[in-house]
């Protein structure tokens, strides 16, 4: 296309020079004909005026005898402008047969003169006078005709050539009348071409442009365009691929990242840095959300301190400050669910920055279930110690505790004891019995042995443990404290179905109670026992008391072996009782206000796996 229109200016340089050229050709030979038609005219011109000096001679001849005769002086003048008149005629480039008639022209007025001047020398000899005036005459008529033969031949050279002017006039003026017309028409006609040739490719390209602007990049330039065009449409289809190529290459990469982003375990948040919006959430993946029991979308809407505890929360703007600065934050902290559940994170941020503006991309993972790990190893260490010293304490015990009760039955056998005195022989020797029932499950429980479940009726299982519960109260042992006239109130859901337990270990499970809310109750204090059924498919007991309490810092440590608010407690009856229910795959729960009573739950499940069941 370039070099079309360089070959195109150049076309309409040549065409408008050489037209130019013939112009100035035509021009100058028009003004040479010009030139010669006024040389012509002035040659007509002094031949009249010599023809005219001639006529002016002749008439001062002619009046030589009348009364208006011509003043000598006034005749010689004339007789200088006729000569001088003759004279100028030859000053004019002639051609030699014309500059032959001008010189005999020339030699005939001077004879003129000389006849003229001697007819009025012999004005006063009348007979000379008049042959010399005939003679002057006859010279000057002739000398008239010489110059009439003159005229005639120059207007027969003048009216030539003044057609042939006329007609170079009239085709310059064509020509150029043609130019001024055709030469724009040309111009137009060629600019119309290069420019609709130029604007159909142009409007190709930008439409290709539009469509890659629209999303369309696999649009690519499938006409033939002209010239440097088509080499800029091949450039631009070659652009499309690979500005494709690149796009899906984005488009993949930015998948990747959100499929990581996405399928974290760990909740990852991206914050907002900086300004009066730092700590706003702009992205959470799916595990966040879940974490904290929100929508993406819903968490989206908040900040980080709307999650944070409100001690989490006061530390935030800290800690943005110290990350702002270069610093990573690696620690844990408390965030709240949704449903206000208060749980602990590990928290690892650092700063992000894009397109200049600072973010901050903070890891959290929950480790309520690492505590938990953790609690248990701890409770499995501290059973592991109990073990050792159950079977140290087993040892130690057994060998007496048999004497004890060995002792008791002899003297039940010899004694003359009354039926009173045979009913307590025989409930201490039971006591003795269960003693050694107790260091056998504590054995047990050190070993992890597995239940042996069975259909039972927990609410017999209550009752029995109830009654040996009133025994223990009328003893002597605890008449005389001040939990005297302390009350047992039942609360038993008749319809409660039979459960599969090991009935052993629920006996334990629930006498243990008993006797913490027995400890713990003063005189004149009420220990409730009430089961119902639960939700999906469990029973629950609920054993509460009005004693003086815990506070939350001790019901959140009861359950840990070797913990007691007793003062000659080992604290282990609640952590076995934990280990007990959790065999049978229920929770226990307790409740404590100080000043008014505790509350323990226990949910267990009506059925038992298979599995559970095997021994």
């Amino acid at each position: 296309m370039r070099i079309k229109a360089i070959l195109g200016f150049i076309l309409l340089v040549f065409f408008f020079g050489v037209g130019g050229v013939y112009i100035a050709v035509t021009n100058a030979r028009v003004i040479d004909n010009l030139e010669k038609i006024l040389a012509l005219h002035q040659m007509e011109f002094l031949r009249d005026n010599l023809f005219n000096k001639v006529k002016i001679i002749q008439s001062d001849l002619y009046l030589t005898t009348t009364q208006h005769r011509t003043n000598i002086g006034d005749f010689v003048e004339h007789g200088e402008a006729l000569h001088l008149a003759g004279e100028s005629c030859s000053e004019c480039h002639h051609a030699e047969p014309t500059m032959h008639r001008l010189t005999h022209l020339r030699q005939g007025i001077g004879v003129y003169l000389k006849k003229a001047s001697r007819m009025y020398t012999f004005s006063a000899n009348h007979a000379r006078r008049n042959r010399e005036e005939e003679n002057a005459s006859a010279s000057g008529a002739r000398l008239l005709e010489e110059i009439d033969r003159l005229v005639l031949i120059s207007a027969d050279k003048i009216s030539p050539k003044i057609a042939n002017a006329r007609q170079e006039v009239a085709r310059m003026k064509n020509i150029l009348l043609g130019l001024v017309t055709v030469a724009p028409l040309i111009f137009l006609v060629f600019t119309f071409l290069f420019v609709k040739r130029f604007s159909t490719s142009l409007s190709v390209l930008i439409g290709a442009t539009e469509k890659i602007k629209a999303g369309e990049l696999t649009h690519t330039i499938d006409a033939q365009l002209p010239d440097e065009f088509n080499t800029l449409a091949t450039a631009f289809n070659e652009m499309a691929v690979s500005l494709k190529k690149q796009c899906e290459a984005v488009i993949a990469e930015q998948n990747r990242y959100r499929i990581l982003f996405e399928s974290a375990d760990d909740a990852i948040f991206i914050l907002e840095g900086e300004g009066e919006a730092a700590g706003r959430i702009i992205a959470a993946n799916q595990s966040a959300a879940t974490m904290h029991g929100y929508t993406v979308d819903e968490l989206c809407a908040l900040s980080m301190q709307d999650i944070d505890t409100l001690a989490s929360a006061a530390q935030a703007p800290a800690r943005i400050r110290d990350i702002l600065a270069g610093g990573r934050l690696e620690g844990l902290v408390e965030h709240r669910k949704k449903d206000g559940t208060v749980f602990p994170v590990e928290v690892r941020a650092g700063l992000l920055e894009i397109e200049g503006r600072k973010y901050i991309l903070a890891f959290d993972r929950d480790v309520t279930a690492r505590n938990q790990t953790e609690a248990a190893l701890q409770r499995s260490r501290q059973l592991a110690m109990v073990g050792q010293m159950a079977a140290g304490l087993a040892h130690e015990i057994k060998n007496p505790l048999a004497g004890i009760k060995v002792s008791m039955e002899v003297l039940l056998d010899e004694l003359p004891l009354s039926p009173e005195d045979k009913a307590i022989f025989t409930r201490t020797i039971g006591e003795v019995q269960r003693i050694e029932s107790l260091l056998k499950n504590l054995l047990n429980y050190a070993r992890a042995p597995r239940p042996v479940f069975s259909r039972i009726d927990l609410n017999q299982q209550l009752e029995n443990a109830l009654r040996n519960t009133a025994l223990l109260l009328n003893s002597p042992e605890y008449a005389a404290t001040s939990r005297k006239g302390l009350q047992l109130a039942r609360n038993l859901d008749p319809g409660l179905p039979m459960i599969l337990a090991d009935p052993g270990q629920m006996q334990q499970v629930i006498l243990n109670l008993l006797l913490n809310a027995m400890e713990a109750t003063p005189a004149g204090g009420t220990i409730t026992v009430s089961t119902k059924p639960g939700r999906g498919g469990t029973v629950e007991v609920v054993i509460g008391d009005t004693g003086k309490g815990m506070s939350e810092e001790a019901c959140g440590k009861v359950f840990q072996p070797f913990y007691t608010t007793k003062p000659k407690g080992s604290g282990l009856g609640l952590a076995i009782t934990r280990r007990l229910v959790e065999q049978h795959h229920g929770e226990i729960e307790i409740v404590s206000v100080v000043g008014q009573g505790t509350t323990v739950t226990i949910t267990l499940p009506v059925e038992q796996t298979i599995e559970d069941e095997s021994p």
